[in-house]
């Protein structure tokens, strides 16, 4: 009788978890096989993901390429990494080696040829050959040699990159990073196959023909990518990751001929788009529509001058106008939402896992100065223009910010201690970006927002031949501390970022004001989207839709 009861019980628990599991699956299941549509801002110019740049072309490369390991967050909203195209790797006791073992039974999009560890070695080689002219393969200086490459002082062939075997990569690293893995997932990280780049002769990437990817999705059919209406893709029949992309397809819609988005919310709510970048204004009324939202702190916006403009040249006068300037008087005219920036790197950016403000401190904020070195600042940068008074200009900044109030204290402050009259120009978006990227402006309220992880990233935008360095900024000493950087890791590379921060304050080049959020809004209904910091794109794999 005891035996029986035994026997009943073990078959009522198989019987519960069997159903727990099939209620589970059920679940899943009617979230999958669902369209879904996601608006690119423009068409990017390439999917080759060596070379490509932006959130547009990240999005659709998370789609069409895998990486090493894949981005998953966690509870606590941290990033950690896991299988992509590895299904598993190892490290040294030190960190400074990995070991990367590929999936045996992936293969590429055309459905016969291997992924192997030599597509990831080519790869990460022409990210860094300096032929290439890759703008995004910075996060790859910590591979050995990886820097002195892309420089031109050794060749591509001493990267620290060992293939073992067709299916094993080993990486070696200029110092210790406990969150290599994380790396790899980004689009410069992604394989390329050396014969079929061979044979796109230097169209890879450009269209359907010329792609040939690992990712979770493909191009769907012959008219699958349209230039300037959309890039469509389906579910991989080839795919074989860890997980099985939930998604039929995606709708990478291009511009309005397709979609109307004078109206992001709207487009939301009918059913046109299942997810799209909002304002902060936007999201009060997304959230009121069942709508959920995601939000990432990832912007530091500040007043910079353009060094290129022959006024602003001069040091002595760039320290008159930043000096003149209260802070505290300043961080009263925030918007209500905006939080003060403690430096020039956002305070969600993190240096090998940790945050990299609290590893290095706050900056030195100058603060206001004293008549009498305003005076000599300015009576210093007068003579050595030849001008007989303060030189004047205009500040542009995008109109959706809001921050009237802020500018005209700017603005205040400059007029009474010069006697003359400043100018704000509030602009729409596509007017202020296109002034920005020409140098068409005097000074501006900018946006630095890094397109990858790591203090690094930030610095980079004021590298002296940097393609985003709006500001004219040239300096020896600042590119210096940037190779170090580059070559340091953990508290040495957090002081030596400090020292960068501390030295665009004292060139008076760009004075952080206020930290920025972007924002996501999903439809209702739908689930499981990625949206990653940094302009790294939206992955789908994951969506599901009720």
């Amino acid at each position: 009788m005891k035996l029986c009861w035994k026997s009943f019980l073990a078959f009522f628990l198989c019987a519960c978890l069997l159903l727990s599991v099939t209620s589970c699956k059920k679940g899943e299941d009617s979230l999958a096989g669902k369209s879904f549509r996601w608006a690119l801002s423009r068409e990017p110019k390439t999917l080759d993901p060596q070379i490509a740049s932006g959130e547009d072309a990240a999005s659709v490369i998370l789609a069409l390429y895998e990486g090493l390991a894949r981005i998953s967050e966690e509870d606590d909203g941290a990033q950690s990494a896991t299988p992509g195209a590895a299904e598993s790797w190892e490290h040294n006791a030190e960190y400074t080696q990995w070991t990367f073992h590929l999936r045996k039974e992936a293969v590429w999009s055309d459905g016969e040829t291997p992924v192997t560890a030599s597509d990831f070695l080519f790869a990460f080689q022409r990210a860094l050959d300096p032929a290439t002219g890759s703008e995004t393969c910075a996060p790859m200086y910590c591979i050995r040699n990886g820097r002195d490459i892309h420089d031109g002082k050794k060749t591509v062939d001493e990267l620290g990159v060992t293939v073992k075997d067709d299916y094993t990569l080993i990486i070696e690293l200029e110092y210790p990073n406990q969150n290599f893995p994380i790396l790899t997932a980004l689009p410069v990280f992604m394989p390329c196959n050396e014969e079929f780049f061979q044979s796109t002769l230097g169209r890879y990437g450009l269209e359907k023909s010329t792609l040939m990817g690992n990712g979770p999705f493909e191009i769907d059919g012959r008219y699958g990518w349209e230039a300037g209406k959309h890039i469509n893709v389906k579910a991989s029949d080839t795919y074989s990751g860890e997980t099985a992309p939930l998604p039929s397809d995606v709708s990478f819609t291009v511009g309005n001929e397709e979609i109307d988005l004078s109206s992001p919310v709207s487009a939301l709510t009918s059913g046109s788009l299942d997810a799209v970048a909002l304002t902060e204004q936007e999201t009060v009324e997304a959230e009121k529509a069942g709508c959920s939202i995601v939000s990432f702190e990832d912007t530091v916006w500040g007043l910079c001058f353009n060094l290129q403009d022959s006024k602003l040249k001069n040091a002595d006068l760039r320290r008159f106008f930043f000096r003149s300037l209260n802070r505290e008087e300043l961080l009263e005219q925030l918007p209500k939402s905006a939080g003060e920036a403690q430096g020039i790197i956002s305070p969600a950016v993190t240096l090998e896992g940790e945050r990299y403000r609290t590893m290095a401190g706050g900056i030195s904020f100058p603060g206001q100065a004293s008549e009498k070195e305003l005076s000599e600042w300015l009576r210093a940068g007068m003579s050595a223009l030849s001008l007989d008074k303060a030189p004047t200009f205009t500040v542009i900044y995008p109109e959706e910010q809001e921050i009237g109030p802020l500018v005209n204290e700017i603005l205040k402050t400059w007029n009474e201690a010069t006697g003359l009259y400043y100018n704000m120009e509030p602009l729409e978006e596509e007017e202020y970006n296109q002034r920005i990227s020409l140098g068409d402006f005097s000074a501006a309220i900018y946006a630095l927002r890094p397109e990858s992880d790591g203090p690094y990233s930030t610095l980079s935008a004021f590298q002296s031949q940097s393609s985003g360095n709006v500001f004219g900024y040239q300096s020896e000493k600042f590119d210096s501390l940037l190779d170090e950087i580059a070559r340091h890791s953990g508290e040495d590379a957090a002081s030596l970022s400090l020292q960068a921060e501390n030295q665009l304050l004292e060139d008076c080049v760009f004075l952080p004001l206020y930290t920025g959020k972007h924002f996501y809004g999903m439809a209702p209904g739908v689930k499981g989207i990625r949206f990653l910091p940094y302009g790294g794109g939206v992955d789908f794999i994951a969506a599901g839709k009720e």
